[in-house]
């Protein structure tokens, strides 16, 4: 029942904080627009005026994609500079906003009050993301050693798949193993992630600054409780998988032959990242909710 409870009570403060998915909304928005704009034109430079590149996309051959490269490596260098630039930005900005939603979450789980909290979104969300920046930083820089265990176990995993195989011969078994090392892959992500958002929420309902211990704390924690996180965390990937299905379906369905039918496009594309900002949310809230009811 408590997980019941956490999902529905996720799922209802993301439907209560609009605000909050416009800011998401509008950093993926300004993001997407900046690559958007700045990739468009280098790859002009690159693909428009090149007979080379024609080619390259007519029929893929790599004999044109290495002239293709080696006439216009300078700015294709400039694509991949610019690309690793961006990466990083975003995913400062990420951390800097999950202290902003969860400060925001625990701000009003504190006090009861949702509503009465509205006034002061802005001061007490970006009040937060400063505050807890320098800790979740930390966090991202410690969940390196799961991470370290994640690519040991696939090597593992490579190594047994290679026996039972014998190094790819039994393409039968080959098939099914790859499917099985998806699965345990995704599995070991989002253990990983859930971890890492239970801790975040540790650090910020304790205002703890002791981010390596919370850390081995939280983990101790999800294992002591592992059907219960993990069946709370798999309800709202479910949830966020079937958002992506309807938008998805609806975008599949419009032919984007007319101006009319392009806005109609954007549109969904738009309402599906904030989409996105709302099941982050609702991540947030539905974990909070539990670990606060331990």
């Amino acid at each position: 029942m408590k997980v019941l409870k956490s999902y529905s009570k996720g799922i209802r403060e993301a439907t209560l904080r609009p605000k909050m998915i416009f800011i998401l909304w509008l950093i993926n928005f300004i993001f997407g627009s900046v690559i958007y704009f700045l990739f468009s034109g280098l790859l002009a430079d690159v693909l428009g005026k090149s007979k080379i590149a024609e080619g390259l996309l007519k029929k893929f051959d790599f004999n044109v994609l290495f002239e293709l490269l080696a006439h216009n490596g300078s700015t294709i260098q400039t694509i991949f500079s610019v690309a690793l630039i961006l990466i990083f930005l975003y995913f400062l900005v990420s951390i800097f906003l999950y202290g902003g939603i969860l400060f925001s979450l625990a701000h009003s789980h504190k006090s009861g009050d949702v509503e009465s909290k509205k006034p002061r979104f802005a001061q007490v969300f970006f009040q937060g993301a400063g505050k807890f920046f320098g800790r979740f930083f930390r966090l991202s820089i410690y969940s390196l050693i799961l991470w370290i265990v994640f690519i040991v176990i696939n090597i593992l995993l490579n190594l047994v798949g290679n026996v039972l195989t014998a190094s790819g011969a039994n393409e039968q078994v080959a098939f099914y193993l790859i499917w099985i090392r998806i699965a345990i892959g995704l599995f070991l992500v989002f253990l990983i992630k859930m971890i890492l958002d239970y801790t975040r929420i540790k650090i910020v309902t304790e205002d703890s600054r002791l981010v390596f211990l919370s850390f081995l704390k939280i983990i101790r924690f999800v294992f002591q409780k592992f059907g219960k996180t993990l069946a709370l965390y798999y309800l709202l990937v479910v949830t966020g998988v079937i958002l992506f299905g309807i938008f998805w379906a609806l975008n599949s369905m419009i032919p984007s032959h007319t101006l009319f039918n392009i806005l109609i496009v954007f549109i969904i594309g738009q309402l599906f990242i904030a989409s996105r900002g709302w099941i982050k949310v609702a991540f947030q809230a539905a974990q909070l909710k539990y670990y606060s009811s331990e």
